[in-house]
């Protein structure tokens, strides 16, 4: 009887945890390009732009259903990656947690990290990470980064991890500037 219980509950948990996935599976993707720089990745379709007036190179998008931002920028720093992105962190408020973690995306080395924050006083979850490239052309000691946050409310990061893990992941550096 016991085991019937606990099979029974564990077939009911598993379809239901299916159930929650099949919408961020069946989303339909957009790929957003960065309007100045040679950047872009995927992310669902019809989300909208947050326009930075003041600074034409950081790009925002956002989901006004679940409250997901994706930013972007560019940056020349006499920092690396690890530095510059624990400088960012430390900027924003984020409660860093160890080192940040070397990872690949579209094979090129990025440095990452998934931390919790606020913004505008609200809790949120944020994946914030660094891919650079190489030395700046007008300031040669100085490395260049692309930048990139992505963030939602801390009470919906479990729902929509995976849909931020998978815009992190589609980050591609084009040949290109757009």
């Amino acid at each position: 009887m016991k085991k019937r219980l606990v099979k029974g509950l564990f077939i009911t948990s598993l379809i239901a945890s299916l159930f929650m996935m099949i919408p961020a599976i069946a989303q339909t993707l957009q790929v957003y390009k960065h309007p100045r720089l040679n950047i872009q990745f995927e992310a669902p379709a019809n989300w909208k732009e947050n326009p930075y007036h003041g600074d034409k190179l950081i790009y925002e998008i956002f989901d006004p259903d679940t409250g997901m931002h994706v930013m972007l920028w560019y940056t020349t720093t006499e920092q690396d990656g690890p530095q510059y992105l624990e400088k960012m962190a430390d900027m924003k408020n984020l409660v860093l947690e160890g080192k940040p973690s070397k990872i690949q995306i579209k094979g090129r080395n990025a440095w990452f990290y998934n931390v919790p924050g606020f913004i505008n006083k609200k809790p949120i979850r944020m994946l914030i990470a660094v891919i650079p490239d190489g030395k700046s052309k007008t300031y040669p000691r100085e490395n260049a980064l692309h930048s990139i946050q992505i963030w939602c409310p801390e009470d919906k990061y479990e729902q929509h991890i995976r849909v931020m893990e998978n815009i992190l992941e589609s980050i591609e550096i084009t040949d290109k500037l757009n």
